[in-house]
């Protein structure tokens, strides 16, 4: 690896971090309606498709079964979140919103899109299409290798 190339992943890495940060932070103190980031993430996940089944939903966040089985639970207790078994298939459960977990997930987005609204306006326009294009490139990228192992140092 070159020097300058070493030094650009560093400083990504870096500003990466830095960004994680300031979204943890921006994230619970203000745009995720009392409940927990890992709650959040769920809600706008089953919001985005109306319906989505366990697995699904696992397979969509990245995470086990398990992990998000807890998570729907909680959920469901604070009913947030309807879960129904059909009868023709006991082993799937069918997730939806409730009518309190529309209303906060409209509360999560207002919030979220109004910071994100104010942070990128140091942008262009053309800047903005650009930052999303890339992105959505390097989001795709880290998708693409999350699939074949976590970590590629041997490539």
């Amino acid at each position: 690896m070159k020097n300058t190339e070493n030094q650009t992943i560093k400083k990504f890495r870096e500003l990466l971090r830095r960004f994680e940060r300031e979204i943890f932070v921006q994230t619970n103190e203000c745009c995720c309606s009392n409940v927990t980031l890992a709650q959040c993430h769920t809600l706008l996940e089953i919001e985005s498709k109306e319906k989505e089944t366990l697995t699904e939903l696992a397979n969509n966040l990245g995470l086990d079964k398990s992990t998000i089985s807890r998570t729907v639970d909680g959920l469901v207790n604070i009913g947030l979140i309807q879960r129904t078994i059909p009868a023709e298939d006991r082993r799937t459960s069918i997730l939806q919103l409730t009518q309190a977990g529309i209303d906060v997930c409209h509360t999560i987005n207002g919030n979220n899109d109004k910071y994100i609204e104010k942070t990128l306006s140091v942008l262009s326009d053309q800047e903005k299409d650009e930052l999303i294009r890339l992105f959505e490139k390097i989001t795709s990228q880290m998708v693409k290798l999350r699939s074949t192992g976590c970590c590629p140092i041997n490539d």
